[in-house]
């Protein structure tokens, strides 16, 4: 009837037919992925903002600890240079009374003369002649005008003494111990649409790299460093990275906060975290060790020696390690064994840095020149371009693109699989960079900057 009255709705399906078998429809099924979608993306979000919330909990009883520490430090400065000050007080309160005594020793001196003078004349007035007290008077007035004389001589010496504290450091001008300041990084968390995530379900996702833009520098609380060759990033995103020149290698945690530092027994030059473990692996530019980290403990586990003299780059998969050596790459089992050794084609000296591609290719740099050859040794290809001067690290992205960091040139280039340059990414905020890694989700990177001595942060897109 309704269809009959009006014409337009003539092709208008009734409800009744339209919700036939609703309840098993894709549109129902659909709806309901949408609301578990939506549910697990606030989930999601959720968790993310409980372990922020935590994570500054934790920050802020680090900072009171840091407080702690701080007026722990100043109270012992303080004792320091009380324990100083009561010292140079002394010092100087004993030199001065050691002087005045020996004035009034000098006194005294002079006083039993006087007296002894005087005695004598007083007997010649009571007992002696006139004669007597002549020659007495006489004989007696140069030794007078010699006491005399020392008694002026040691009054022009008189100086009044006396002590007082200059302060030299007001409490006024004390203002504060430092300051507490809020540091903003993109969130991990990332949410696309419902609709977005239908049309690609398909598809897995892989991130590349298109820009960088520097962020900050990580505050190492004081510690300082001198040649930070080689950088790395666990699976938790703990940042570790390894000084040559200090010989320590330093802790960051997944928010860049400053964690710890640890010495090393050799010369540490680059390393590289083992996929699926707490481990990383340390090469030692003039010895012939690696050394295995236990990440969490923050701590070196064990160390092997190798047959060569000195290792450079190196690089761990899930499986093997990669180590530089002169003219040649050895492969290791997880535990250090040596497996294999495959020639490094065209270099004479040890790879520099060394990364693996998910097909199983080796690049490693030399030089100013990039090679890529295969896990027999064959060559893929070199890139020996005119605008990349001393090639430093390397890095691989999910899809076997390859960056490279460029120190003297001070950019990053980025190469297809084949070893065909397709961007030069970073021109700006670089100075002699010399290592670099990005985080797990590759939103972020950190590199060796300005020789090693600072380590900046940079986000990608």
């Amino acid at each position: 009837m309704f269809a009959k009255n009006h014409r337009v709705c003539k092709n208008v399906t009734s409800t009744d037919i339209a919700s036939k078998s609703s309840k098993q429809s894709e549109t129902f099924l659909n709806f309901k992925e949408q609301l578990c979608f939506i549910l697990e993306a606030l989930e999601r979000l959720n968790t993310n903002r409980k372990e922020n919330c935590s994570r500054i909990e934790q920050e802020e009883t680090q900072i009171r600890n840091q407080i702690a520490k701080i007026k722990e430090n100043i109270i012992q400065r303080l004792d320091s240079l009380e324990e100083s000050l009561i010292y140079q007080l002394t010092e100087l309160k004993n030199k001065d009374v050691t002087g005045i005594k020996r004035q009034e020793k000098d006194i005294g001196d002079l006083v039993a003369s006087t007296n002894a003078q005087k005695e004598v004349l007083e007997f010649i007035r009571d007992h002696g002649s006139e004669k007597q007290a002549f020659i007495s008077i006489y004989s007696s007035k140069p030794i007078l005008d010699v006491i005399e004389n020392k008694v002026k001589e040691l009054t022009e010496s008189f100086v009044d003494t006396s002590l007082w504290f200059v302060e030299s450091v007001s409490i006024e001008n004390l203002t504060d111990l430092g300051s507490i300041e809020w540091k903003y990084t993109p969130s991990s968390v990332s949410i696309d649409t419902y609709k977005q995530r239908q049309s690609q379900a398909p598809v897995v996702l892989k991130r590349q790299v298109t820009s960088i833009t520097h962020l900050f520098d990580i505050d190492l609380k004081g510690e300082k460093l001198e040649g930070a060759t080689g950088i790395t990033i666990s699976d938790n995103n703990t940042l570790i990275f390894c000084d040559v020149i200090t010989k320590k290698l330093y802790f960051c945690d997944e928010n860049d906060t400053y964690l710890s530092s640890i010495c090393c027994p050799y010369d540490p030059w680059d390393i590289s975290a083992i996929p699926q473990t707490t481990t990383a692996v340390v090469s030692c530019a003039y010895n012939s060790y690696i050394l295995f980290v236990d990440i969490n403990g923050r701590k070196i586990s064990k160390q092997i020696q190798l047959k060569q003299k000195g290792t450079d780059g190196v690089s761990a998969t899930k499986d093997e390690i990669f180590v530089g050596a002169k003219g040649k790459i050895h492969v290791l089992d997880l535990c250090g064994n040596l497996k294999r050794t495959i020639n490094a084609q065209k270099v004479e000296h040890c790879p520099g840095f060394i990364s693996v591609c998910s097909n199983g290719n080796i690049c490693y740099s030399f030089n100013h020149d990039i090679y890529c050859i295969t896990s027999n040794g064959n060559t893929v290809f070199t890139y020996t371009p005119p605008n990349l001067r001393q090639s430093r690290d390397i890095q691989i992205d999910d899809v076997d693109n390859i960056y490279v960091l460029g120190r003297d040139s001070q950019n990053i280039h980025k190469l297809t699989s084949s070893g065909t340059l397709e961007d030069i990414l970073l021109k700006e905020n670089l100075c002699k960079p010399l290592a670099f890694c990005y985080n797990k989700k590759r939103f972020k990177i950190y590199i060796a900057n300005n020789d090693g001595k600072t380590i900046s942060v940079f986000k990608t897109s």
